[in-house]
C-alpha cells in the first residue's frame, strides 16, 4: 500500500498555488454546513485543493432520491450518515487531515465552538432551513468570519458572499419569518440568483416550497461546487478580490449567460419586490 505524501498529493496544484499558499490551504480551517447535494461535493473538492482542517456537520442519511446529485449517495451508502461517509471519503485523500463532526447540525448551543478557529465558511445547509442559514451567516459577521453561499438553480447557479463589510443576512434577504415557509423559500430563492437565467426553462409545476420540493440537477450542483469553492479560496489567499453582498454573481451554462451585479437594496429593491410578486402569482404561493 502506497504511503501518503501531502507534498506529492497536491504538487499538480502548483502553478496555480505557490508554496506559501499551499502551506496556507494545508493549515486552514474550513467550515461546511451540511453534506448533501452540494456539501459533500465541497468538501471533497476542498481536500483535493489540500486544505487540511475542517469542521462539518449533517444529521441525515443517504436515500435513493439523493442519486441524481449528491456526491456520496450511492447503493452501498443507502441508510447511512451522510456525514459519516463524507468524512469517510475525504480522509481517503487525505489521511492527515483533520475533521471535526457536528452530527446534530448547527444550532445556537454549537455555533460558537463550530466557528471557534475558523478561516472560512461556505453555506451548504438545506436550503429550506433558512433560520438556520441566518444563525449561522449572522454569527460569521459577528466574528469576521467570510461565509460564501451558493444555490444550484436548474443548468446554473447564484452565488452571494457575505462579510462584515457587506448587508447582512436580514438587510440583504428581507425575509418575514413569520410567513409560510413557501414564501420565506422564495425571498431566499430571489435574492441567492436576482438574474434568475433559470426561470426561463424551469417549470413552476416541479416547485413545491411549503412542502421543502424543488427541482435540482447534477450538472448544476457541479457548476455551483466550482464557483463556490474557488470563491472559499479566494476569500483565504487573496481576500481583497472579495466583493460582499449586495454584490452577486449568476451564471447558467445551458443559457452561457453571465451576470455580475449590485442588487441595490437586496430584496427590498423596487425590482425585485416586482419580481416576488411575479413568482408568488406564477407558483400559486
Amino acid at each position: 500500500m502506497s504511503q501518503f505524501n501531502y507534498d506529492l498529493a497536491f504538487s499538480r496544484n502548483n502553478g496555480i498555488t505557490n508554496a506559501e499558499e499551499q502551506t496556507r490551504l494545508k493549515n486552514a480551517t474550513y467550515a461546511i454546513a451540511g453534506m448533501g447535494g452540494v456539501g459533500g461535493d465541497y468538501l471533497i473538492t476542498l481536500a483535493r485543493a489540500g486544505v487540511g482542517n475542517f469542521k462539518i456537520s449533517d444529521f441525515d442519511e443517504f436515500e435513493i432520491k439523493n442519486f441524481n446529485r449528491q456526491y456520496g449517495a450511492t447503493m452501498s451508502t443507502v441508510g447511512r450518515k451522510k456525514m459519516d461517509v463524507m468524512q469517510e471519503l475525504a480522509l481517503d485523500i487525505n489521511p492527515e487531515a483533520n475533521i471535526k463532526t457536528y452530527p446534530e447540525g448547527i444550532n445556537e448551543n454549537n455555533i460558537d465552538d463550530f466557528l471557534t478557529g475558523v478561516d472560512v465558511f461556505v453555506d451548504a445547509v438545506e436550503f429550506f432551513e433558512v433560520k438556520v442559514h441566518r444563525l449561522i451567516i449572522n454569527a460569521c459577521m459577528e466574528r469576521g468570519i467570510p461565509a460564501i453561499l451558493g444555490a444550484p438553480m436548474g443548468f446554473g447557479v447564484g452565488l452571494l458572499v457575505f462579510t462584515s463589510k457587506g448587508m447582512s443576512f436580514d438587510s440583504y434577504f428581507d425575509v418575514d419569518y413569520d410567513a409560510p415557509l413557501g414564501l420565506q423559500a422564495l425571498k431566499l430563492a430571489l435574492g441567492w440568483a436576482p438574474a434568475g437565467f433559470h426561470l426561463k426553462y424551469i417549470q413552476p409545476a416541479a416547485f413545491d416550497l411549503d412542502n421543502r420540493k424543488g427541482p435540482s440537477f447534477a450538472s448544476g450542483c457541479k457548476l455551483s461546487t466550482g464557483m463556490i469553492i474557488t470563491k472559499a479560496i479566494v476569500a483565504l489567499l487573496y481576500p481583497e478580490e472579495l466583493k460582499s453582498t449586495p454584490h452577486y454573481t449568476c451564471y447558467d451554462a445551458r443559457l452561457n449567460r453571465l451576470k455580475r451585479g449590485y442588487l441595490w437594496m437586496g430584496n427590498r429593491n423596487p425590482l425585485q419586490q416586482l419580481k416576488f410578486f411575479i413568482a408568488r402569482k406564477r407558483l400559486g404561493i
